[in-house]
């Protein structure tokens, strides 16, 4: 049985062990201690500098490179674009870039014809009635109608691309064309920037966000979701990537590295078959470098050609081959 004494020696042990850890720790260890310390905290600031200046570094020849990179691109594409016109298609969530491609596409010759930007509810699934309404009273001056046959989704991505491309074999004129697009941009659809149906474009840009800004609510499937069906954002995106293939003489689908991840629109089109045989992609056009490899994509596309460049998972190749950059 654990008696009074036994608590007794205990509790003395205890205080004996701090009394001598206090007095070790005041007196002939306190200078060893406090040395290491303070050692590991200018260790540990030396570090943090290094990490900034490396950083700094990293962060002036990505510059450097990007600076380098618009300084050569006109001499890269020359004139090569020349003859060609460009419809440039804008996401929800992507961001950057439009200006400084569509000003690189017109420095190598080609028309920038204008931009449609698709509004949320495009895809989102709170749009799945009014989406439904605007198929049905667009869908027969869509002709033919798109491999995704008479679904919502398919609909409205061809309707879109029967208004704003033209590949020379146009299906509706030009008031028929502008007929379309209104529709669309009505119904808060898509909104527009230029007169993008007074002479329509013979290829597509289409500017991606990053995965994550593809995952809209696609609603209740049950529903339609984000269409007929229940199509996921990115699903109603690739169509309108397709139709727009369809339509023109070719299309290239550019985003950021991210849209080559999981649930982004470089990846849907490379995951494809059918899409990743007709659509090219570029997975770094947030960067000079990748905006000179969506010019020389769309160059390609406009030859029979299709390429996926970049450096994400999926790519072929950084930029299309020199074959491609040959004068048309």
């Amino acid at each position: 049985m654990i008696d009074f004494r036994y608590h007794l020696v205990s509790l003395v042990s205890v205080f004996m062990a701090l009394a001598i850890g206090v007095v070790l720790g005041a007196g002939p260890l306190q200078d060893t201690i406090g040395a290491q310390l303070s050692n590991q905290v200018d260790a540990l600031r030396a570090d943090k500098v290094d990490l900034q200046r490396a950083v700094a570094n990293r962060e002036d020849e990505l510059a450097e490179r990007d600076a380098f990179v618009a300084a050569v691109a006109p001499d890269v594409l020359g004139t090569r674009l020349a003859g060609r016109s460009v419809v440039l298609v804008v996401l929800p969530g992507a961001s950057g870039g439009a200006d400084a491609l569509a000003e690189l596409l017109e420095t190598g010759g080609a028309e920038v014809t204008g931009r449609v930007r698709l509004e949320p509810a495009w895809a989102d699934g709170g749009g799945a009635a009014l989406r439904e309404e605007v198929a049905g009273r667009v869908e027969d001056s869509v002709d033919p109608l798109p491999a995704a046959g008479t679904s919502t989704v398919g609909v409205l991505a061809a309707a879109l691309a029967t208004g704003v491309v033209d590949d020379g074999t146009p299906d509706v004129g030009q008031s028929g064309a502008t007929t379309l697009v209104d529709e669309l941009q009505d119904a808060g659809l898509v909104s527009v920037d230029g007169d993008i149906t007074s002479q329509r474009a013979t290829t597509a840009v289409v500017l991606a966000p990053s995965a994550a800004d593809t995952t809209l609510d696609a609603g209740d499937p049950a529903d339609g979701g984000g269409g007929a069906g229940g199509a996921t954002p990115v699903e109603t995106y690739l169509a309108v990537a397709q139709a727009l293939d369809d339509a023109a003489e070719g299309s290239v689908v550019a985003g950021p590295r991210e849209a080559a991840d999981d649930g982004g629109l470089v990846a849907a089109v490379r995951g494809d078959g059918a899409a990743a045989r007709a659509v090219s992609t570029v997975d770094d056009a947030d960067s000079p470098s990748g905006w000179v490899t969506t010019a020389l994509a769309l160059l390609e596309q406009a030859q029979g050609e299709v390429g996926h460049y970049g450096f994400a998972g999926g790519a072929e190749a950084v930029v299309p081959p020199p074959t491609t950059q040959e004068t048309p």
